[in-house]
């Protein structure tokens, strides 16, 4: 068998001079006439060849093609990049890691890659065709445009659902440096799962990509099998520096925008950034494709040349959200540069009735993926009218009137993650948690949807009303009614939080009322966005025969709130560290329902959270074992389209949760001391930088107590790899007897058998004693096998003894 490896050799050249010609770098073409040149690939009928058995390898995937006829494209700036092929073939992989494999096995019931392919599109800036020409039998074109047509309609394919190969293959082609910005990306066809997607993309830190695009009602998703950085490092090392393989850094934006009555954004967004790298041309953004860039243009004021997907207009899916700039001469690492942005659009602002408006907190500026890991500083100037209020991220600098128009400045003070704003027909309501200023901005007005709502509630409103409130006792729903009253609320999750957590990062929070139409929350620095059924009272959420109200409320705005914290003051690394953000989150929305409310709903909280984890998917698997917290978004599949909620939030919750228990001395003065001076110093030491589930481990470890030490060496391994990056929920069956012992002492005597996980399981558990007044926590079993006896002398004799009676541990117990 010929084998082909990612290593080219200089020997390959000499074998095929008149082929290899044409691969030869050249004049650069015109940026634009590149672009349609791979979005409209031209297939060129001498460079057509049959195959017999080549190997092509990139880290571990290995592509065979048995028998067939390959062809490839013209050149583009001097590179051959596509090619197609139809025939026989094979594709194999071996999961570097067992959680890797795991996930495989979860989408195709094998933990390796295995299958025929009978067809493949290939797009490469890579050395491929280099290697390919020496192996291959030179033909004319067989099979006449069939190949070409195969490669365009595999293409069209993946840009309609927003692949954004194009983009990335355009700027790797563009790059002085292609072997830094080297793409492979293979689509196979194969008899098992259709069309498969391999990719090895050099300025990912997980080079390797496996999965496929799967319908999912109107829209088309990326189910990720696999991904993993090549070359055989770990995630963690490959996310040490997440910045490390990124072709630039925002430091700073200068953003005017305008917001209209009418529902227009317009803004120019001038971008100060730091290439991190020589040679780069085209720079690419994400940009929501609704906002349709007018002009590029760098700081001398030359227009760029710039490209973007398809319009979605009021399309499900859009084409990809991006616009690549390209420079009039390639960066130079470290040598900063501005580029200035000209969009407007609809859609990403909404009216949704009255002077009631969504504005999407994201994507309406220019930024890189993965914000969340970098900050940049903002100064953002909005013009909106007058007759409504706007807030937005950062500390309100300056205000004017404009005629009609109300010009407002904001400036971030710190450099933050990401910029929002919110615009309407607001009441404002304004409270003190110590020196910060909570401010409330509620919809004076009832949107569509709660008004449709009211009158399938009192049909006899007439539906041109304008009114918030029915004629039936259910009250005034308009959010602006409850302002004052969630300006408390809202305060009081902050001195919950600073007590747990440390110092509230910034001088102001802002809140604002979201339409009903959109039923989430979101956490920006200094403005949080919440759903407006959390701004009804008790009385109205039961005559709405709304369930779960702590869910929808108490608990729902305190996990918006901790993301001041979780999310702002400390960031993440990468999709893996994400539960530190939405898990820790988690957990502070349910600490909070301890204090707001009481011990009983805090722990039918946790219950809850365990029950959906132990719930099962579409195809009757259960939550918890699909994959760890630490496979962030990959978890979400079409299988399971929420799993990545409930195993990422609820687990995540769970695990910050139990850490806190372990560190909880009921003899203390404040129980949670331990677990408070932690969880400080971890925002201390990552304050406005991101962190890895690796450094919290090491603080973890810091503040272990000698009970959490099960393997004897300040470790917390045997936790992380069982709750952090393994699966499993453990069940425990407890039985006991209390034995008379005289003198008024009492021995307990028990038996823990442990099922449902791997041999070598650890855990400690507690155990609790029942008395008349109160429960209290009598110690810790420490769990390291299937059987586990204990003795315990007992100075009283309980009305009973329990295990895990404070859902200390995220365990199924039975006695």
């Amino acid at each position: 068998m010929k084998v082909i490896c990612l290593c080219g050799s200089p020997g390959a050249w000499l074998a095929v001079p008149l082929l290899l010609v044409l691969a030869a770098p050249g004049a650069a073409q015109d940026p634009a006439q590149m672009w349609n040149a791979l979005a409209q690939a031209a297939f060129d009928p001498g460079k057509s060849a049959t195959v017999e058995n080549v190997l092509l390898t990139r880290d571990r995937i290995r592509i065979t093609l048995s028998s067939g006829t390959i062809q490839f494209s013209q050149p583009v700036n001097g590179v051959v990049f596509g090619a197609a092929f139809r025939g026989r073939g094979r594709v194999q992989l071996d999961p570097p890691t067992p959680s890797e494999a795991q996930q495989l096995a979860l989408f195709t019931g094998r933990e390796s890659l295995d299958m025929e392919l009978t067809e493949a599109v290939f797009a490469f800036s890579d050395d491929t065709f280099a290697q390919l020409a020496t192996e291959l039998k030179w033909q004319a074109a067989a099979e006449g445009n069939a190949l070409a047509k195969l490669y365009a309609e595999r293409q069209q394919e993946r840009e309609d659902v927003g692949a954004e190969i194009l983009p990335r293959l355009f700027a790797s082609l563009l790059s002085g440096d292609r072997k830094r910005t080297a793409l492979f990306a293979a689509d196979l066809k194969t008899r098992d799962k259709g069309w498969v997607h391999f990719r090895l993309d050099a300025l990912n830190p997980e080079e390797v990509t496996v999965g496929r695009w799967v319908s999912w009602g109107p829209v088309t998703l990326f189910d990720a099998w696999l991904s993993f950085p090549a070359g055989g490092r770990s995630s963690s090392e490959a996310f040490r520096n997440p910045l490390a393989r990124d072709d630039y850094r925002i430091r700073s934006y200068k953003i005017d925008a305008a917001v209209t009555v009418g529902a227009e954004l317009r803004a120019t967004a001038r971008v100060l950034l730091e290439p991190r790298a020589d040679g780069d041309r085209a720079l690419s953004f994400v940009l929501d494709a609704n906002l349709r860039v007018e002009s590029v243009k760098d700081a001398s004021g030359a227009a760029l040349a710039f490209f973007q997907p398809r319009d979605p207009k009021d399309r499900s899916q859009s084409y990809g959200d991006y616009v690549v700039a390209v420079l009039r001469e390639p960066t130079r690492a470290a040598q900063a540069l501005t580029l200035e942005f000209t969009y407007a659009g609809k859609r990403v602002v909404r009216r949704e009735g009255g002077g009631t408006y969504f504005c999407q907190s994201g994507g309406w500026y220019p930024t890189r993926e993965n914000s969340f890991a970098s900050r940049a500083d903002f100064e953002i100037t909005f013009r909106s009218p007058k007759r409504y209020a706007l807030v937005a991220t950062g500390d309100k600098v300056r205000e004017t009137q404009e005629g009609d128009t109300t010009v407002s400045v904001w400036k971030s003070g710190i450099p933050l993650a990401v910029a929002g704003f919110a615009y309407g027909d607001f009441k404002v309501h304004t409270e003190k948690a110590g020196a910060v200023d909570v401010e409330i901005y509620a919809n004076r007005e009832l949107d569509n949807d709660t008004k449709y709502l009211m009158q399938a509630i009192d049909p006899t409103m007439p539906r041109s009303m304008n009114s918030s409130r029915a004629s039936l006792p259910i009250g005034d729903l308009a959010p602006a009614h409850r302002a004052k009253e969630m300006a408390i609320e809202m305060s009081n999750t902050l001195r919950v939080f600073e007590k747990y957590f440390g110092p509230y990062p910034y001088k102001r929070l802002a809140v604002s009322s979201l339409p009903l139409a959109y039923s989430y929350g979101q956490g920006w620095p200094m403005l949080i966005y919440l759903w407006s059924l959390s701004f009804f009272d008790s009385t109205q959420r039961q005559q709405l025969g709304i369930r779960d109200h702590l869910q929808l409320t108490d608990f729902f705005r305190a996990h918006e709130s901790s993301h001041q914290w979780w999310g702002h003051r400390v960031g993440w690394k990468s999709y893996h560290d994400q539960w530190l953000s939405e898990g820790f989150a988690q957990f502070s929305g349910n600490l909070y329902v301890l204090f707001r409310n009481n011990e009983k709903e805090f722990l039918e909280r946790l219950r809850q959270d365990k029950l959906e984890l132990s719930a099962a998917d579409l195809r009757n698997r259960r939550y918890d074992s699909l994959g760890p917290v630490w496979m962030g978004q990959r978890l979400n599949s079409v299988d399971s389209p929420r799993a990545y909620s409930v195993v990422v939030y609820n687990k995540g919750g769970y695990i910050l949760h139990m850490i806190r228990m372990m560190l909880f001395d009921p003899r203390s003065q404040e129980p949670d001391e331990r677990f408070i001076r932690m969880m400080q110093e971890f925002t201390r030491t990552y304050h406005n930088q991101p962190a890895s589930t690796e450094d919290f481990k090491a603080l973890v470890e810091k503040h272990m107590t000698p009970a959490m030490d099960l393997e004897g060496n300040r470790k917390m391994d045997w936790f992380f790899n069982q709750y952090v990056y393994g699966t499993g929920m453990a069940q425990y069956q407890f039985h006991y007897q209390l034995q008379d012992a005289g003198d008024g002492m009492w021995t307990l005597k028990g038996e823990v058998a442990q099922s449902g996980v791997p041999d070598g399981w650890k855990d400690i558990l507690p155990i609790y004693v029942h008395l008349p007044n109160r429960v209290a926590r009598l110690g810790w079993i420490n769990v390291t096998k299937k059987f586990t006896t204990i003795e315990v002398p007992l100075r009283f004799k309980p009305e009973k003894i329990s295990l895990n009676a404070k859902e200390d541990i995220l365990a199924q117990v039975k006695q």
